[in-house]
């Protein structure tokens, strides 16, 4: 059993709930040091944990209180990915009476300073709940009359691209599951445009195209369909040649790349990252990308060189001007943050398990928050390997269970192949009841 931030649970009394609701706390609470540095590094947990014990609540009575178990309020508070599931944080602002920006739930507050690179434009946040399982047709009228009838505009066409992104961040909160119809009949949409367009017109569908079949292939992967995921791929490869769009090309030989590491093809992991690394004309996040698994194909081969492939993916996202548009980019919220985590992962492929804990802890907070659900998962199973591998079972099973959350949430097949290579630890209790879980 985790422990309560205020000492261990064992031998205390039962909860107590109180008996209305809870009472407002003081205002210099949220101007306190404390909650302004959790702010600060994006870590909402820590402000929850701040509330809950200006409350004078353990964390199995804030649990009881909110209908969460003491284990998930703690690890929570200890920045696991769930630390940033609005379905968890919402009652729990509630409850303590937290004001919503703290958390990351409003834009109360100073006015906001201008756009980050990759962030979500205006409204985004608000709007994806309702995108997720709307009707089809409700989504093709959002590209307005111009794609309905007559000639397609350039905003028609910017449009199908900014759809293309909600849908990417409606995927970063909900998973792959609910999206599948609706990227699907996104994709035959776009289909059914390009086949009756002509000229510069045509290629710019093509190139469309190929983002959403890519994303179904994706989709597929990450459902635990390898072959629904290989055949999407290869169809956004095809599209992308013909629309000429070297950045799509060399992302289809990127996401290649990794479904051959699944299958256990290393060659070909390498093969084709070699092959999306060593293109020409890519912009310098695509093959800063490439790089990155360039390195992972090395790594996989027990090659150090692989970190020489990260400097390089660092320098190449260095050179690039950020895309602050609204439309889906290939890589428009990759940042210098994602090549650190790719290093801590490659360490751990090396054996060196310290250095890759070294690297995820001095980047998970000011990457976390802005990685999707699964990105979370993948990363905290593989965190939970390097801390079984240096000999700390209860922290990597604590992280394991963040990525079995992660895993449901999103139900992500690859996130659970990643779990599975805790096996070996399975005589460790902790780790053989998390590997109940994982099966």
């Amino acid at each position: 059993m985790p422990l309560d931030h205020n000492g261990p649970t064992a031998g205390r009394p039962a909860p107590a709930h109180p008996a209305g609701p809870l009472p407002p706390l003081p205002p210099s609470l949220w101007e306190g040091r404390e909650v302004q540095e959790a702010v600060r590094n994006q870590a909402p947990g820590a402000v929850v944990a701040a509330a809950r014990r200006a409350h004078g609540l353990r964390q199995d009575e804030l649990g009881a209180l909110a209908g969460f178990s003491q284990s998930a309020v703690s690890r929570l508070e200890s920045g696991s990915n769930i630390a940033f599931d609005v379905r968890v944080l919402r009652p729990l602002q509630r409850l303590l009476g937290i004001p919503a920006h703290l958390l990351g739930l409003a834009d109360e507050g100073p006015p906001p300073g201008p756009r980050r690179p990759g962030q979500a434009p205006p409204g985004f946040a608000d709007a994806l709940d309702g995108l997720v399982g709307v009707e089809v047709d409700a989504l093709m009228a959002l590209t307005g009359a111009a794609v309905a009838g007559g000639p397609l505009t350039p905003d028609a066409l910017s449009r199908l691209m900014v759809l293309r992104r909600v849908l990417n961040e409606a995927h970063n909160r909900r998973g792959s599951g609910p999206l599948m119809p609706t990227v699907r009949a996104m994709y035959d949409f776009v289909d059914a445009l390009r086949r009756s367009a002509r000229g510069e017109q045509r290629r710019e569908l093509l190139g469309i195209a190929a983002a959403y079949a890519e994303f179904l292939g994706w989709l597929h992967a990450e459902s635990g369909d390898p072959r629904g995921a290989s055949r999407w791929t290869w169809r956004a490869l095809e599209l992308g040649q013909a629309a000429d769009d070297r950045d799509a090309v060399a992302h289809a030989y990127v996401r290649m790349s990794r479904l051959a590491e699944g299958e256990g093809d290393v060659d070909r992991v390498l093969g084709l990252a070699r092959a999306a690394s060593r293109a020409r004309g890519l912009s310098p996040v695509v093959r800063a990308i490439a790089l990155g698994q360039e390195a992972r194909g090395l790594a996989l081969t027990g090659d150090q060189s692989c970190m020489d492939r990260l400097d390089r993916a660092a320098a190449e996202y260095a050179r690039g001007e950020a895309h602050t548009g609204d439309e889906y980019r290939i890589g428009y919220c990759f940042t210098a943050d994602h090549v650190e985590v790719e290093r801590a992962a490659c360490w751990l492929e090396l054996g060196e398990a310290g250095r890759a804990i070294e690297v995820y802890e001095e980047v998970q907070q000011r990457l976390w928050r802005r990685m999707c659900v699964s990105e979370q998962g993948m990363h905290s199973a593989k965190r939970a390997h390097a801390h079984a591998m240096a000999g700390d079972v209860e922290v990597a099973a604590s992280l394991g269970y963040a990525a079995l959350d992660a895993a449901r949430t999103t139900r992500s097949a690859l996130v659970l192949r990643e779990l599975g290579r805790l096996g070996q630890w399975e005589g460790a209790p902790e780790v053989a009841e998390l590997a109940r879980g994982v099966r």
